[in-house]
């Protein structure tokens, strides 16, 4: 892309719709950015020449077409999946490596594991698709007085779009509900559909995810303990490897296993 203008400093809404629209009007402004900030995350927004990007569904389409036509729907997809791993470079290694794929003549780039952009972004995803692997067993459903399983979770990665399928799968006849207590929102499943909510008020306790007294079900403090008391059962003292423990359940989760924590 050839470049005329003033760096500046792009912000948008968080979603992959408002990123590919910021992509689009860099290109469209011939500005590229210098920086690009999710105004949900909890980055501080530099002093600068801000260009705070109003999300355009027909502009994000128009980028996935061009990267589809660029590389393969395959590809498309995996910069959808990395621009979920949200961390504070994520967005600028995402538009880097797509004004190379643009500009790359042929069809091949975006399968050079060499160019470091590439590499990095396939990390990216990696990272994402490795944390959603995890959560399809560290999901830990609690019932609530009105018959629905409710869960919470903290990822590193914003995943929780991508635990419906599974989760949808196993449980499809039953009303649930994932809720992702950082970024404040969930995914609502009604064994009819799924739906994007986000609850008012404090649903759980964030130090613990345990739902509050007045809505979990009358029985659930003794699945709590049953369980407990399972996990207590089938571990053996004497094998005990904490260091293998941490590398496959990672002690960062624990807080919201109830295995793991004693109410």
């Amino acid at each position: 892309m050839k470049v005329s203008g003033p760096y500046s400093i792009y912000t948008y809404d968080g979603s992959i719709d408002g990123f590919f629209s910021v992509v689009f009007h860099a290109f469209q402004s011939r500005i590229p950015p210098a920086d690009i900030l999710s105004l949900v995350s909890n980055n501080q927004i530099p002093i600068g020449d801000i260009i705070d990007v109003t999300t355009c569904p027909r502009q994000a389409a128009r980028v996935r077409r061009g990267i589809a036509s660029k590389s393969d729907k395959k590809n498309l997809r995996l910069v959808q999946v990395a621009h979920l791993a949200e961390t504070r470079q994520t967005d600028m290694l995402l538009y880097r490596y797509l004004v190379r794929l643009f500009e790359k003549p042929g069809q091949s780039y975006y399968r050079n594991m060499l160019d470091p952009l590439v590499y990095d972004l396939v990390q990216a995803a990696r990272r994402v698709k490795k944390e959603v692997h995890r959560f399809h067993g560290f999901v830990r459903f609690q019932q609530t007085r009105d018959n629905m399983y409710v869960a919470a979770i903290d990822p590193d990665n914003n995943i929780v779009r991508l635990l419906a399928p599974h989760f949808t799968s196993r449980f499809p006849h039953r009303k649930w509900l994932i809720y992702d207590v950082r970024r404040k929102y969930g995914i609502f499943h009604d064994t009819s559909g799924l739906m994007e909510v986000k609850l008012e008020g404090h649903a759980f306790e964030l130090d613990s995810g345990y739902i509050g007294k007045n809505a979990r079900a009358v029985r659930e403090d003794l699945y709590r303990e049953l369980w407990q008391t399972y996990y207590d059962s089938v571990n053996i003292k004497e094998r005990k490897n904490s260091r293998q423990m941490r590398a496959f359940m990672p002690k960062r989760y624990w807080k919201y296993l109830p295995e793991k924590s004693k109410k």
